[in-house]
């Protein structure tokens, strides 16, 4: 679960990290860096805020397009899984180049949706340490 929430917050610690390194380049005395610093996290916490408040309620679209990614993903994999390990079904090689590359982008999808269903915590972005000097 620790692995799953690390790759979850991992692109909004990294968006932050790089605020940092950026703020740390432009200002040059450590208030100025600090206000910087604090500007750039009181602006990512407002923005998911917003997106929060955007979503608040579900929408009959948003739980149909979830189930449907779900349900083409455990069926692609499904008739994979038959194709590759037991072997029970035939595939011709562009059957199973087409099936592959739909699987992988319902996979890419289904990401989407789990990062966004499960991923809205700001724990990730903690780590930034604030009061970090530039490294020359």
């Amino acid at each position: 679960m620790k692995l799953f929430r690390k790759l979850a917050n991992a692109g909004a610690a990294e968006t932050i990290k790089a605020g940092t390194k950026l703020i740390d380049e432009i200002f040059t005395t450590q208030e100025e860096k600090l206000q910087g610093k604090m500007e750039l996290f009181k602006m990512a916490v407002a923005d998911r805020d917003s997106a929060r408040e955007m979503y608040a309620q579900d929408n009959w679209l948003q739980k149909t397009f979830a189930i449907f990614f779900l349900l083409a993903w455990i069926g692609l994999t499904t008739l994979m899984l038959n194709y590759f390990v037991f072997q029970t079904i035939k595939l011709q090689d562009w059957q199973i180049a087409f099936v592959s590359s739909i699987n992988g982008g319902i996979s890419t999808k289904l990401s989407t949706i789990i990062d966004f269903l499960f991923g809205g915590s700001i724990s990730g972005v903690n780590n930034v340490n604030l009061k970090s000097k530039r490294k020359a």
